[in-house]
């Protein structure tokens, strides 16, 4: 069995100030943002991978 194991780019968050996190909508932007990120990368491993059965 393999196992991979994928890191995406960081999101930069340094343009942000301390009270950013306190702005709803500012984090939930970020938060989308990271989960769409998240699927398409799984989804493009999906591709990737070998077949299951033969």
């Amino acid at each position: 069995m393999t196992v991979l194991i994928s890191f995406g780019e960081p999101l930069s968050t340094s343009g942000y100030g301390r009270e950013a996190a306190d702005d709803p909508m500012l984090v939930f932007d970020l938060t989308d943002q990271v989960r769409e990120t998240i699927q398409h990368t799984l989804y493009a491993l999906l591709l990737d991978r070998p077949r299951a059965f033969f």
